[in-house]
């Protein structure tokens, strides 16, 4: 069984997507395309990827994200992009994660945050907005 959801906090102008169970590479891309019109709803500054009960790798939709994804929320001025994996998260997650930083390294639209808890998010997404 799959789950996908978006919560938009306007206090801290942060879109957190919600993922949980095994995701196809084609339903996982569907679903973040679908979530652009929350993106473009809600007019956050950042977007979360709650990635920590995703139990399938992603690792194939990644230059996906990093080519088409991204560079569209980037348009609709979301500023920042983070993931939340824990330290003991799937292995295939993990592989996933570690692909996406390195495609992204030489990408300048969007650099990836990685966070071991929903509370470290948290506190970089209320760092971020008192610095602006």
């Amino acid at each position: 069984m799959t789950n996908f959801t978006t919560d938009m906090n306007s206090r801290s102008s942060t879109l957190t997507i919600r993922m949980r169970g095994y995701f196809q590479t084609e339903q996982f891309s569907d679903l973040f395309e679908d979530s652009l019109k929350d993106i473009q709803n809600g007019k956050p500054l950042i977007v979360l990827l709650d990635a920590r009960f995703i139990k399938s790798g992603w690792m194939s939709a990644n230059p996906w994200l990093v080519s088409w994804f991204l560079p569209k929320i980037a348009l609709l001025k979301v500023k920042h992009f983070g993931v939340i994996i824990e330290e003991d998260c799937d292995p295939f997650t993990r592989f996933s994660v570690i692909n996406l930083e390195s495609l992204l390294e030489n990408e300048p639209s969007l650099k990836i945050n990685l966070f071991e808890s929903p509370e470290e998010a948290v506190i970089w997404g209320r760092d971020l907005l008192k610095a602006a």
